[in-house]
This record gives structure tokens, C-alpha cells and sequence, in this order.
């Protein structure tokens, strides 16, 4: 068993190395960041729903909900100060930075479970 092991280990080295000067990537690259949408009307996101944030690509559903959670903000420095922002996402973030506007917080207007899920079904 050992020695298969040891084959197949071999063998996955030397096609490591065949494929790398045909420049085929060995290892995965860091996912690129997805193409900016410029929006006609910005996102309040103090006010907003999350599903709002699908008009952005790599938003929806998970840093859209981050997002949301965290609201209010101040600006766009304070969005990028919330805790557990990857690299990624902070980049993401601030690639759209035209598409955000900073709106006085309507506390109460809209609950933060509504916010999330507005109960659109079907």
C-alpha cells in the first residue's frame, strides 16, 4: 500500500512540473474580484434591504448580509472597519465605493429581521 502511495506521489510531482512551464497554474490563483457595476441610483446602506446589494456582483448573499448587520455607518472607512472583513471583501468594498451613500439612519423604520429577509417567497 505504501509503495502505491508513493507512485502516485511521484507521479503528481512530475505533473506538477510538466504542467507548470506550459503555464497551466498549479495552484489556484486568488479569486479575482468581480467586474464593478456602476448603479443609476446608489445604495442607501443604512437603509437598505439586503436584497438591494444583488444588483452588485459578489455581494449577495453573504458580505450583503455582513453588511447589513453592521449598519449604521458613518462612511466608507467605517464599513471597512467591521470585524472579520477579508482582504477580499474590503477590496470589494471599496471597488464600489460610487455605488454607496451614507443616509441619516431611520432607526426603526425597518427591523433588522425585515432588512434581511423581506419575505419575498416564490
Amino acid at each position: 500500500m505504501r509503495w502505491l502511495l508513493s507512485i502516485l506521489v511521484r507521479i503528481l510531482l512530475v505533473l506538477c512540473l510538466c504542467l507548470t512551464p506550459l503555464g497551466i497554474p498549479v495552484v489556484a490563483r486568488a479569486a479575482e474580484l468581480p467586474a464593478v457595476k456602476h448603479l443609476d441610483t446608489p445604495i442607501d446602506v443604512n437603509n437598505t434591504i439586503l436584497r438591494n446589494y444583488r444588483q452588485l456582483p459578489g455581494f449577495y448573499p453573504t458580505l450583503a448580509r455582513i453588511l447589513v448587520k453592521n449598519a449604521p455607518y458613518k462612511s466608507l472607512e467605517d464599513m471597512l472597519q467591521i470585524s472579520g472583513l477579508t482582504e477580499q471583501q474590503k477590496a470589494l468594498i471599496k471597488a464600489n465605493a460610487e455605488n454607496f451613500v451614507f443616509g441619516e439612519y431611520q432607526e426603526g423604520a425597518n427591523q433588522l429581521e425585515n432588512r434581511i429577509n423581506q419575505g419575498y417567497y416564490g
